[in-house]
């Protein structure tokens, strides 16, 4: 995977629960997978966040997998996966620790 870039136009604190379902419809997706991370990992990340404050997102497109991180108070696009890459790895695995926050999964 490519080295992670600032994310442009995300704020400089985790999204809420509320406007990462607005991604749904912002990106024109079909999903929004969100994680939820142990305090641990969450007090790492964004040091204060509430336990509902997001801070690791994938955005489901008919066409692809958008990957977004907030760490050291940004937000980091992590690349787009293509659905029709036959190279690339199978996102089944990384999306096992995620669960479908809006939409429906055209793919799992």
């Amino acid at each position: 995977m490519e080295q992670p870039e600032p994310a442009e136009g995300w704020p400089d604190r985790p999204l809420t629960e509320a406007e990462a379902t607005d991604l749904l419809e912002e990106r024109d997706a079909v999903a929004v997978w969100v994680m939820d991370p142990d305090s641990d990992v969450r007090g790492a990340v964004a040091p204060g966040a509430d336990a509902d404050s997001v801070v690791d997102v994938v955005v489901e497109t008919s066409e692809a997998f958008e990957m977004y991180s907030f760490s050291g108070g940004r937000w980091l696009d992590y690349g787009t996966q293509r659905k029709d890459d036959e190279d690339a790895p199978s996102m089944a695995g990384t999306l096992e620790a995620y669960r479908v926050l809006a939409g429906e999964s055209e793919s799992f």
